[in-house]
């Protein structure tokens, strides 16, 4: 009898035992370490590039027909956009000459922006030239001219020679349109201020109108947001972060 009860003492002190230690057994468990998040590599906390100046060179006065002919665009400034297609920048009798050479078969259309005080100017080309500006407010742009469409010519005829002339008059630029020329190349002739500017520059495939190529290639701000249903009232524009044109005097 004395065996069997001290038995059964055993047993129940062992259960006591066991419950004690039991009842909380993650506080048997060191804390995990906590490795320190590794610092962001200097390049990964580094705003875009600080543009210098871009001194457009001097040269003759390209034809603007869409065609970027061979000879026309020698003495050009070449920039690249960020799929490697090509930007020429020339100047020339007053004027800002751009020509897009796209790495694409396809028909392109085009979008330069250019900043001038308070005011953001978009030239579009496509199957028409068109203008919309911009003008800043507080935290971001507001459209204060929509595009109205002109252009739609493809002939050298005398209308529409007249029709173009009158749209840089009144624009103070003037582009072929898309359907000009080459499919994959567009040219504009800008009037320039002989002022230093801030300009981006885009182009787009017709086949996916949403996505634009962007120059200069880290541009990240709305000139590449896509418009599916044409440009908003208001955008958020970064112009420190376009390319920055400077004109050397044609006496120089």
């Amino acid at each position: 009898m004395a065996r069997q009860i001290w038995r059964v003492v055993l047993v129940l002190f062992l259960l006591f035992v066991s419950a004690g230690c039991g009842g909380d057994v993650s506080a048997t468990i060191p804390e995990k370490t906590q490795t320190p998040s590794p610092m962001p590599s200097p390049e990964a906390t580094l705003s875009p590039p600080e543009r210098s100046v871009i001194h457009i060179p001097q040269g003759s006065p390209p034809v603007i027909d869409g065609t970027l002919s061979l000879g026309e665009w020698d003495d050009a400034a070449v920039e690249f956009f960020s799929d490697g297609s090509e930007l020429l920048l020339l100047q020339a009798e007053g004027y800002l000459y751009l020509g897009i050479r796209a790495d694409t078969a396809e028909m392109i259309a085009g979008n330069v922006f250019i900043h001038r005080g308070d005011e953001i100017s978009i030239l579009h080309a496509s199957a028409a030239l068109g203008t919309a500006v911009y003008q800043q407010e507080t935290n971001s742009w507001q459209q204060v001219q929509g595009f109205l469409w002109r252009c739609r010519g493809t002939d050298n005829g005398e209308a529409a020679q007249a029709e173009r002339e009158a749209f840089l008059e009144l624009e103070h630029w003037i582009a072929a349109n898309s359907r000009m020329g080459a499919p994959n190349e567009l040219e504009y002739q800008i009037e320039a201020m002989g002022e230093t500017l801030r300009l981006a520059v885009i182009f787009l495939l017709a086949s996916d109108p949403n996505l634009k190529i962007p120059w200069p290639i880290h541009l990240d701000d709305d000139c590449i947001k896509p418009t599916p249903g044409g440009m908003p009232l208001q955008l958020h524009f970064s112009p420190d972060g376009w390319g920055l044109i400077g004109f050397a005097d044609p006496g120089s």
